[in-house]
């Protein structure tokens, strides 16, 4: 469970990162960039050592999957160390995910349709073959 969680936070951290803090409010709304900001407030609190390092590195170079993939193990042994902070992750991110914009989408007999959410997706719609 704690790879999960620390999945999960690191997920919503990276591209709040990304659009380099104060710009994400733009990018991202204003609900989405205090989630961030409260996240990585908390996670600057509880991380220390080597968890300290990886978040650091995470936020100089937040596209980075070596970063990512770092931070994820270092908040994973956190938890697991720490179970007590479980739940308070665990609000953390049930608070960001209550303030992700839903994605509806209605296509008419016959269309095709592609959602995406997030940055650096790609997606592509072929055309029927008659």
């Amino acid at each position: 469970m704690s790879i999960e969680l620390a999945a999960a936070a690191v997920g919503l951290l990276s591209p709040y990162l990304a659009d380099a803090g104060a710009e994400a409010a733009k990018t991202v709304g204003k609900e989405a960039a205090e989630a961030g900001i409260k996240l990585l407030g908390w996670l600057r609190e509880k991380l220390t050592g080597r968890g300290k390092e990886a978040l650091a590195e995470l936020e100089e170079k937040p596209g980075s999957q070596l970063n990512q993939d770092d931070l994820r193990t270092q908040l994973a042994k956190l938890l697991e160390k720490e179970p007590d902070l479980v739940p308070q992750l665990q609000a953390l991110l049930s608070e960001a995910r209550a303030q992700e914009p839903a994605m509806r989408q209605t296509i008419g007999a016959g269309g095709q349709g592609i959602q995406i959410h997030g940055n650096q997706n790609t997606a592509s719609i072929r055309a029927p073959k008659s």
